[in-house]
């Protein structure tokens, strides 16, 4: 059926690159749950350049520069519970590693008469897999792959204090160009590009940005807008890369550091992807904190529906979750629950990795390498501890079933999953994180003809260091 897109088709889409920018939010103040007011802000967001190159206060121009390295190395037991399904890794115990290096130049150059600032920049990324011949789990990096591209070049202007007395400092923002935009935490855009194939460095995944963009912002008294143009590129290993072109507005607002809401509407007026083409996709979104009196209890929730007369689309997603994280106990305690749906033609379009483990790819095992957020239905809780402000540990545990059985498939109860997680920051520029995860089959995935009946386990260790 044309609406419905193939696994094949969401392996190359979903699997995308917001893992690395998500473990390095998780390294910062910005750590938390999706339930957080302030997890994320909407609009682009610019390459890491932590190093003055050039700094004149007399002509208003700044030069600034960047080098981030990250490591990834991963060991498995019993891949796709100890079957061979087509197109994924063959070996049933594949162990791999890969690294990437990102080098960013950004500049700033102040426009006289408080004209507001032009900026720009570029960045680049060097990737390489190696170990099994074939790569990682599900063998979308086979051959010991490495490649140079560029990843960002953009343009920019902001409008500084020229809008400070009626609308805030640097209220306007306007860019263009080979850049990273995001809205309501990654779950429906966040991550453009998955690298596979020639790319390397599947897990790892330096490609977030979409080929070529604009977008207008504008951020005031707790308001931000989004109007934006996009079009995202993918590379699809033996076959026709596809593109996607769309046009859409996003609106949040923020409740001080109490509620947030959020609406969006896309346009997606041409793709090379069937049920894409000529979609119209509806956004809306929620989360803060409810009760005053009980500060560290949060709730969020997200809606998406996907529309499309030419195509027969008629699919939707929704999330909601509750936190409740005990600020007055040693080492700081959070428990969370969330419920997930995705209807049967769903497409998660370009979702992330921005809120953590288990956001939005759920589960280590299971949504890393067998389900891609379409025809599913995820329970999902998670207890975490901080025994040092550097130092983040936690159990998650998953349930995955199937929205709709596919043809051939009585149950819809798919698989479950554990996953064990640590995240270090050892200094400011150096992070590590490492995770365990064990999957166990139910008869959803056995009855496919795709998976055995053993349990899989997966090791995985990632390591960031920042210029």
């Amino acid at each position: 059926m044309n609406n419905v897109i193939s696994p094949k088709q969401l392996r190359p889409l979903a699997l995308s690159s917001s893992l690395v920018s998500g473990l390095l939010l998780a390294s910062t103040a910005q750590a938390g749950t999706v339930t957080d007011v302030d997890l994320t802000s909407a609009g682009i967001i610019l390459p890491t350049t932590n190093i003055s190159l050039y700094d004149n206060a007399a002509t208003g121009v700044r030069l600034s520069g960047g080098l981030t390295v990250h490591g990834f190395a991963a060991g498995t037991r019993n891949a796709n519970f100890g079957g061979t399904r087509e197109g994924a890794q063959p070996d049933k115990g594949p162990d791999w590693w890969e690294a990437a290096v990102i080098p960013s130049l950004a500049g700033e150059v102040d426009l006289p008469e408080s004209r507001g600032t032009l900026f720009g920049g570029v960045s680049g990324s060097y990737g390489l897999t190696r170990g099994n011949a074939h790569g990682d789990v599900d063998g979308a990096t086979p051959g010991h792959p490495e490649e140079a591209r560029l990843k960002k070049s953009y343009l920019g202007w902001r409008s500084g204090d020229m809008l400070t007395d009626s609308l805030g400092e640097d209220a306007i923002t306007f860019s263009f160009g080979r850049q990273t935009f995001q809205f309501g935490d990654g779950f429906l855009v966040g991550d453009a590009y998955s690298d596979t194939g020639k790319n390397a460095v599947y897990y790892i995944g330096p490609g977030d940005e979409f080929q070529s963009s604009a977008v207008l912002s504008l951020e005031s008294q707790g308001w931000h807008g989004d109007l934006f143009h996009l079009k995202a590129h993918q590379y699809v290993s033996g076959g026709s890369d596809q593109d996607t072109s769309l046009n859409g507005v996003n609106v949040d607002y923020t409740l001080g550091d109490r509620a947030k809401f959020g609406v969006a509407y896309l346009d997606i007026y041409d793709s090379d992807i069937d049920a894409r083409d000529g979609m119209e996709v509806y956004n809306l979104r929620a989360k803060g904190i409810p009760l005053a009196s009980l500060p560290g209890l949060a709730l969020g929730g997200q809606y998406v529906y996907e529309t499309n007369n030419r195509q027969n689309v008629d699919d939707h997603a929704w999330y909601g979750q509750v936190t409740y994280t005990f600020l007055n106990t040693p080492w700081t305690p959070e428990i969370a629950y969330r419920y997930a749906e995705f209807s049967q033609g769903y497409d998660p379009l370009f979702y992330s990795f921005a809120g953590g483990w288990g956001s939005w790819y759920f589960g280590e095992v299971v949504g890393e390498y067998m389900l891609f957020n379409s025809n599913l239905k995820v329970d999902m809780v998670k207890a975490s501890i901080r025994p040092h402000e550097s130092l983040e540990t936690g159990l998650i545990g998953y349930r995955f079933r199937y929205d709709e059985t596919p043809q051939g498939i009585s149950s819809r109860d798919f698989a479950r999953e554990v996953d064990l997680y640590a995240d270090w920051t050892v200094t400011d520029h150096f992070s590590i994180s490492g995770v365990y995860g064990v999957a166990f089959p139910d008869d959803g995935a056995k009855q496919s003809g795709l998976y055995d009946d053993h349990t899989s386990q997966l090791v995985e260790l990632f390591a960031t260091y920042s210029f």
